[in-house]
């Protein structure tokens, strides 16, 4: 990665060399940097590491804000995240833009089950579409019998499908989580490459792409089977 600073586009990317000396990239987003952990370019996607939506512990409180993407190419992808949340029989919302906007919400299991003073789980919510900013909330306990042992904290946040969290995830000391950022949406078809000069590929044109409009590409990939390559692809 190189730093990428334009003025005239919509992204900057900036890498930091950490103490070992090693270069790490930062996707600068309305004054915000958000380590980049992936990018793959086929799904429109940025892995981020983003700060927790909400904790309740007390090293690292967290309000429930999201980073608010409005006005910006960016929003929270609604097909690759998933809401995470720990603690035990407390009542989860979470609310998009706007704070009447009630999403979805979910009753964390009660930890008397499995013995527990907290449990991970994951909670199937319909993401929206273009969803740029949400608000998550944790209320106060619901079945007091579930604290009789003293209370590990609990947090909610939106995080990346691809990320396992062990079972044992102490979110004590953590203050961000892997989040999928959406910068395109596939559309799955045939497309053709323009033979002009907006088509590029990478060094071994294993893939390629080409400027259709100002908000659509053609992008292929090189039949890996040895087939020439056509100007033509799905």
């Amino acid at each position: 990665m190189e730093d990428h600073d334009d003025s005239n586009e919509w992204f900057k990317v900036i890498c930091t060399k950490t103490a070992n000396g090693e270069k790490v990239p930062f996707l600068n987003i309305s004054a915000t940097n958000l380590q980049i952990l992936d990018f793959k370019f086929f799904s429109g996607t940025f892995t981020v590491n983003h700060s927790i939506t909400y904790s309740n512990c007390r090293e690292n409180h967290h309000n429930g804000m999201s980073l608010n993407l409005t006005g910006t190419r960016f929003y929270y992808s609604d097909s690759k995240n998933n809401f995470l949340s720990s603690g035990c029989g407390n009542l989860v919302t979470i609310f998009g833009n706007e704070s009447d906007n009630l999403i979805s919400g979910f009753l964390q299991p009660s930890c008397r089950i499995n013995n527990k003073t907290s449990s991970i789980i994951g909670c199937p919510l319909i993401i929206p579409e273009g969803l740029s900013s949400f608000f998550a909330n944790m209320s106060t306990k619901v079945d007091s019998s579930d604290y009789r042992r003293k209370r590990s904290c609990g947090f909610v946040s939106l995080t990346s499908y691809d990320h396992a969290f062990p079972h044992d995830f102490d979110t004590s000391n953590k203050t961000h989580v892997p989040m999928q950022l959406q910068w395109s949406t596939p559309i799955y078809g045939e497309c053709h490459l323009n033979d002009s000069s907006n088509t590029s590929c990478i060094f071994n044109g294993e893939y390629c792409w080409s400027r259709l409009s100002p908000i659509h590409l053609c992008v292929c990939h090189r039949d890996s089977s040895g087939i020439s390559y056509s100007r033509s692809c799905k």
